[in-house]
């Protein structure tokens, strides 16, 4: 999320400086918007493995209950988050705003994966079609007929 915000601002960036002429510097910032939007998407990808991945094989446990699946989403999105955190930093140069809303983002990112946790994992009602049936929901076996 905070490397898009960067990225079109870089886009941006780029953009009026091609308008003005400044062909390098509009290089440079198409160059730095490339970066961002390239590592935010590596970054967003490994998170996603990491807390799906995670979710799913702790939902397998018969007994896990939607708080443990919520702590261990935000557990598994703050872990993963420096990933973002490191994108960011080498496409801006390390700048102090940049760095400052970037980490910031850290903790909503977090939530926002504790709260979709029981989505993530298939255990919510409050989304049907997402929900997968457990054991008890399985359809009942045929019996099969007793031989004579």
């Amino acid at each position: 999320m905070p490397g898009g915000l960067w990225a079109t601002l870089a886009l941006g960036a780029g953009l009026s400086c091609l308008a003005r002429g400044r062909t390098q510097d509009a290089l440079s910032a198409l160059s730095r918007c490339g970066e961002l939007v390239a590592g935010s998407s590596a970054a967003g990808v490994l998170m996603g493995i990491c807390v799906g991945g995670g979710l799913t094989l702790a939902s397998r446990r018969t007994g896990t209950s939607a708080r443990r699946l919520a702590l261990l989403g935000a557990l598994a999105a703050a872990v993963t988050f420096p990933a973002e955190l490191l994108v960011v930093a080498l496409a801006t140069g390390v700048g102090p705003v940049e760095m400052v809303v970037t980490v910031l983002t850290w903790p909503v990112m977090a939530i926002v994966a504790a709260r979709h946790s029981t989505d993530i994992a298939g255990r919510t009602r409050a989304h049907p079609w997402l929900w997968t049936a457990g054991p008890s929901a399985r359809r009942p076996r045929r019996r099969q007929p007793s031989q004579p």
